[in-house]
């Protein structure tokens, strides 16, 4: 099976119905062409790195899929460029590394929240220096 991964931007402009009317219609392209949802992901409304169509925010969505043959992605891929909803598109073919970290990356393995936990263990485990080690003046001895 040929997993893949369509990422595309939905403009601002319109309303919360017509956005998820747009990803709700290409989630049904792609089920409807025998292909197989593993994972749909909405990132919300974020800044783009540049204008596009003089807009500077836009709608973020991920479907990652699976399909036994890939000669529909064309056809699919001009029914997106077609789409007068979406600012942009991008269509990629995952291989066998992309496909494990996605799913380690779902069950939470990997990500900022699991950093963050085994970064504070080790600073609890660590033994706190004495207040008067702390506090005191290093003294010195001029009489030499």
């Amino acid at each position: 099976m040929r997993h893949y991964e369509v990422n595309f931007i939905v403009n601002p402009v319109l309303s919360g119905d017509e956005v998820k009317a747009t990803a709700e219609n290409i989630q049904k392209e792609i089920t409807g062409a025998g292909a197989s949802i593993v994972h749909a992901d909405e990132m919300g409304l974020r800044q783009l790195a540049y204008p596009i169509n003089k807009r500077t925010t836009g709608y973020y969505y991920c479907i990652e899929f699976a399909c036994e043959s890939s000669e529909w992605l064309v056809k699919f891929e001009l029914n997106l460029k077609r789409n007068e909803n979406l600012l942009r598109f991008l269509t990629v073919k995952l291989e066998k590394y992309g496909i494990k970290y996605n799913d380690d990356k779902r069950k939470g393995l990997i990500g900022s929240r699991n950093k963050k936990k085994e970064s504070a263990a080790p600073a609890a485990l660590a033994p706190e220096p004495a207040i008067d080690e702390v506090l005191a003046p290093e003294v010195v001895d001029l009489d030499v």
